[in-house]
C-alpha cells in the first residue's frame, strides 16, 4: 500500500526583518485517507526537544510499514520553532511570552496569538490529540498522561493504551485552560499531554517507550493493524486530585545531591538526597520523604534555595 505524505504550513506570521514564524504539519494517511485522525504535537516549549525524537521514531516506522496505517496521522514537530533556534522555553520576545498560555488564540490578536488559533482550529477535528512535553531543567519525571479534569471519565480510560507509568488528571482552571491540551478539552476534542524525560536515561530509551506507547494506542483505536505491545494489565498509579500529590520542598540553600528514586516507592523518612555545602564540608540538610508514595518528580543535581521543589510523590501506599 502507497503512503500518502503531504507537508502543510498551518500558521504563518510575519517577523522582522523578513523572517517569518511558520508552524508546519505532515500528514501520513494510506491512499483515500482511511478512518480516523490523530495529531501529534511537540515543541510549544522550544526547549523541550525530545518531541523531535519521538516523533521521528512515529514517522519512520508508518514510513517503513505504510500496509499497516489504516487513518490520518498529524505530526507537528515543532509549534515553537523561534524558541528552538536559541535554546529557549518561552518564544523569544521582550516579555517572554509562553505560548502554552495562550491557547486558543485569536484571529485578531498578537502574533503569538494568530498562531495559537491556527493551530487550535487545524486540529479540532482530530479524534486524540498527543501534546508531548518534556521536564523542566535539573527535573527528571516518569512517562506520565496528564489529562483534563473535564475529559477525566473517558481519558483515563483512553490513556491506558499509551503504557504510561503515571496517570495523572489535571484540575480545570485558567492557567491549564489556556493551554494547548486545556483549550482542545474545553472546546470537546479528545486531548492529552504526554510528560516524557530524557535527562536521566539515555533519550532514544525513554522516545522508544512513548513511541511504542503511541502505536499501541493507535492499534486500539484502529489506525495501525501492526504488531504492537499490550496495554498494561494491572493498575497504575493515578493522581486524581491535588491532595493525592506530595510536593516535597528544600529548607536550605547549597548543592542538592539526589539519591535515585524517580519510578521508586519510598517509605515515610527515608532520605531523597541531602543538601551540602562544599565551602565548609557540612551537609546542611537531609531531605526525608514526608509520607510514603511513588517518586514521579525528583531534582537533578543542581544548586538549590530554600523552597525549591525537590520531589514529588504519589501520595499512595505501594500495591
Amino acid at each position: 500500500m502507497q503512503l500518502v505524505r503531504e507537508i502543510a504550513t498551518v500558521a504563518s506570521v510575519a517577523m522582522p526583518v523578513g523572517e517569518r514564524w511558520n508552524v508546519r504539519r505532515c500528514r501520513y494517511a494510506p491512499q483515500g485517507g482511511g478512518k480516523g485522525r490523530v495529531c501529534i504535537a511537540t515543541g510549544v516549549h522550544g526547549d523541550e526537544v525530545l518531541g523531535q525524537l519521538i516523533v521521528y521514531g512515529v514517522v519512520s516506522r508508518l514510513i517503513a510499514e505504510p500496509e499497516h496505517l489504516l487513518g490520518t496521522i498529524d505530526v507537528y514537530p515543532m509549534l515553537n520553532p523561534l524558541g528552538l533556534d536559541v535554546g529557549e522555553r518561552m518564544v523569544p520576545s521582550v516579555t517572554r511570552l509562553d505560548m502554552n498560555r495562550a491557547f486558543p488564540g485569536s484571529p485578531d490578536g498578537t502574533a503569538l496569538e494568530g498562531i495559537c488559533h491556527s493551530v487550535f482550529c487545524d486540529m479540532l477535528d482530530a479524534d486524540l490529540v498527543l501534546d508531548i512535553h518534556t521536564s523542566t531543567n535539573f527535573k527528571s519525571e516518569l512517562y506520565e498522561a496528564r489529562v483534563s479534569a473535564r475529559q477525566a471519565d473517558v481519558m483515563l480510560r483512553e490513556a491506558r493504551a499509551l503504557c504510561p507509568e503515571l496517570l495523572w488528571v489535571l484540575p480545570d482552571r485558567s492557567d491549564f485552560d489556556a493551554s494547548l491540551t486545556g483549550a482542545l478539552a474545553a472546546a470537546g476534542t479528545k486531548a492529552l499531554i504526554l510528560e516524557a524525560d530524557e535527562r536521566r536515561r539515555r533519550p532514544q530509551e525513554i522516545a522508544d517507550a512513548v513511541v511504542s506507547g503511541i502505536f499501541c494506542k493507535l492499534r486500539e483505536m484502529g489506525l495501525f493493524s501492526g504488531e504492537t505491545r499490550k496495554p498494561p494489565e494491572g493498575d497504575i498509579p493515578c493522581i486524581r486530585s491535588p491532595k493525592d500529590v506530595l510536593r516535597v520542598g528544600c529548607e536550605r540553600p547549597g548543592i542538592y545531591v539526589p539519591e535515585d528514586h524517580i519510578g521508586t516507592w519510598v517509605k515515610e523518612g527515608e532520605v531523597l538526597g541531602v543538601v551540602i555545602d562544599a565551602l565548609q564540608g557540612e551537609a546542611l540538610q537531609t531531605v526525608l520523604a514526608p509520607a510514603a508514595g511513588l517518586v514521579f518528580s525528583q531534582r537533578s543535581y543542581s544548586t538549590v534555595y530554600p523552597g525549591t521543589l525537590i520531589a514529588r510523590l504519589c501520595r499512595k501506599e505501594q500495591p
